[in-house]
C-alpha cells in the first residue's frame, strides 16, 4: 500500500493548473481524433468515397486549433523548466518539439495530398509522431 505524506504530494497552483489541463486537452483532440478518424476511414469509404474527406475538413475546425492550443501550451511549459535542470532534460524537451513539428507537418502533408498513397504515408507519419510526442511528453512530466 502506498502511503503519501504533505511534503510528497502537492497540488498543482491554479494557472500551473490550467497550462496542464489546456495542454493535456489539445494533446487528447489532436492525437486521439486522428487515431478515431483513422479507424474510422475504411467505414465511411463504404458508405461514400468522399466522406472521409468531408468528415476530415470537420475535424480540421477543432484539430487545427488544438493543435495550435498543444504549440502554445508547449512553449508556456518551457517557460516553467527550472534554470537547474539537467542538460539530457532540455535534449528530451528538444526531441518531443521536433517530433510535434513532425506530427504537424506530416498531418498538413496529408492533408494536402492528391493520392491515396501519400495520403497514407503522412497520415501514417503524423499520427505516429502524434503517439511519439505524447510518450516523451509523459517522460517529462515525471
Amino acid at each position: 500500500m502506498t502511503t503519501f505524506s504533505a511534503t510528497t504530494v502537492q497540488i498543482a497552483p491554479a494557472l500551473d493548473g490550467l497550462r496542464i489541463f489546456l495542454h493535456v486537452i489539445g494533446a487528447t483532440i489532436w492525437v486521439g481524433g486522428q487515431f478515431t478518424l483513422a479507424a474510422l476511414v475504411p467505414i465511411l469509404r463504404k458508405q461514400s468515397p468522399e466522406l472521409p474527406r468531408v468528415i476530415a475538413r470537420a475535424f480540421n475546425k477543432i484539430g487545427w486549433p488544438a493543435f495550435a492550443l498543444l504549440v502554445i501550451t508547449g512553449f508556456w511549459n518551457l517557460t516553467k523548466i527550472p534554470s537547474d535542470a539537467p542538460k539530457s532534460y532540455h535534449a528530451v524537451v528538444g526531441i518531443k518539439m521536433t517530433v510535434v513539428l513532425l506530427s504537424g507537418a506530416a498531418a498538413y502533408l496529408h492533408s494536402r495530398s492528391k493520392n491515396p498513397k501519400s495520403m497514407a504515408i503522412w497520415g501514417s507519419v503524423s499520427g505516429l509522431a502524434a503517439i511519439g510526442a505524447t510518450y516523451v511528453g509523459v517522460l517529462l512530466a515525471g
